[in-house]
C-alpha cells in the first residue's frame, strides 16, 4: 500500500508516525514523506531563531522530511521523502493525488480550543477533501500492546472501502480487531424524549439479524487478510454507540466510512484518539 506522512516534526505529527509504525506492516506498506513549508511552518521557525528567513525554512522542511524517512527505514519500512512550498492541505492532497497514494497519515494537535469545535484544521481539510482514505492520529495507543482496533462496519461500500484500507496497511500480528455493526434506533416520535429512545431503541429482531450479517461480512474480509476478529452487535444511534465502546474498551483506532459533515464520521474524528476515515 502507498502511504503518505504529512510531518511538520512537531509533537503531533510524531505522535501519527508512532500509530504508523506500530500498527502498520513494514513488508506491504511503502511510505513517501511530505512536509510543507508553508507560512506557518516558516513563522514557527523565525520565533526560533528571532528573525524571519524563507531560505532557513525551507532547509529545516527539507530536514524534517529527510529525517522522518531515517526513522521510518530504521523501523524497516520502504520509504522516500521530501519537501515543498505552499498550503498544506492543498499540497498534501496534490502530492497524495500525483504519487497515487491509497492511505494519506496525519496528526492533530487540537492546541487551541477551537479546533475542537470548528472545521478548518489541516487535518479536517484534508480527511474531507481527500479521494482516499485518511488516517487522523490525536493520540499515542496505551501501552506496548498490540493496538486495540474498533471498526464500525454498516454494509455500505464507504464501510467495504474503510476495511479495506485498514487491511491494506495493518500487520494482523500488531493490532487486535472488534468489529462493530450498528443497528440504528428508530427516529424520534413527535414530544418524545430523545433520552429515553437513545437508551432503549425499539430494534427489530429482524434489524438485528441485517446488522450481524453486516458485522459477519465485514469480519470475514479481516480474517481472510490474516486478522483475528471479534463481532459486536449493538441498538442505538450509531455515533454515540461507536464512541461509548471505543472510550469503554480503551480503543486506540476507530475505522469508519466517511460521509457528509456532522455525521458519524465526523464525531469520531474529533473525538476517538485516531480515527481511519474510509473513502
Amino acid at each position: 500500500m502507498k502511504v503518505l506522512v504529512a510531518t511538520d516534526g512537531g509533537r503531533h505529527s510524531e505522535i501519527a508516525l508512532e500509530m504508523l509504525t506500530r500498527l502498520g506492516d513494514p513488508g506491504r506498506v511503502e511510505v513517501h514523506v511530505l512536509t510543507v513549508d508553508s507560512f506557518t511552518f516558516a513563522m514557527e521557525l523565525a520565533e526560533q531563531l528571532g528573525h524571519y528567513s524563507p531560505e532557513a525554512a525551507a532547509a529545516d522542511a527539507q530536514r524534517v522530511a529527510d529525517e522522518t524517512v531515517a526513522g521510518l527505514k530504521a523501523a524497516a519500512f520502504t520509504a522516500t521523502g521530501g519537501s515543498v512550498e505552499g498550503d498544506e492541505a492543498t499540497e498534501i492532497l496534490r502530492v497524495a493525488t500525483e504519487r497515487g497514494a491509497e492511505l494519506i497519515v496525519v496528526g492533530s494537535a487540537k492546541e487551541r480550543w477551537l479546533d475542537t469545535v470548528v472545521l478548518g484544521s489541516v487535518s479536517s481539510s484534508v480527511v474531507h477533501a481527500s479521494s482516499c482514505p485518511v488516517l487522523v492520529v490525536h493520540r499515542s495507543p496505551d501501552g506496548d500492546q498490540p493496538v486495540k482496533v474498533l471498526i464500525g462496519a454498516d454494509g455500505s461500500e464507504g464501510s467495504q472501502h474503510a476495511v479495506e484500507a485498514f487491511a491494506g496497511f495493518a500487520d494482523p500480528l500488531r493490532c487486535t480487531v472488534e468489529v462493530l455493526t450498528v443497528a440504528p434506533a428508530p427516529p424520534l416520535p413527535p414530544g418524545g424524549s430523545a433520552g429515553a429512545v437513545l437508551d432503549t431503541p425499539d430494534v427489530t429482531d429482524r434489524e438485528l439479524d441485517v446488522a450481524r450479517t453486516k458485522a459477519q461480512d465485514a469480519a470475514g474480509h479481516l480474517r481472510d487478510a490474516g486478522f483475528t476478529v471479534e463481532t459486536t452487535v449493538m441498538p442505538g444511534a450509531p455515533a454515540r454507540v461507536i464512541l461509548d465502546v471505543a472510550s469503554e474498551s480503551r480503543h486506540g483506532l476507530v475505522v469508519v466510512r466517511a460521509k457528509v459533515l456532522g455525521s458519524v464520521s465526523d464525531r469520531v474524528l474529533r473525538t476517538a484518539p485516531a480515527s481511519l476515515i474510509g473513502r
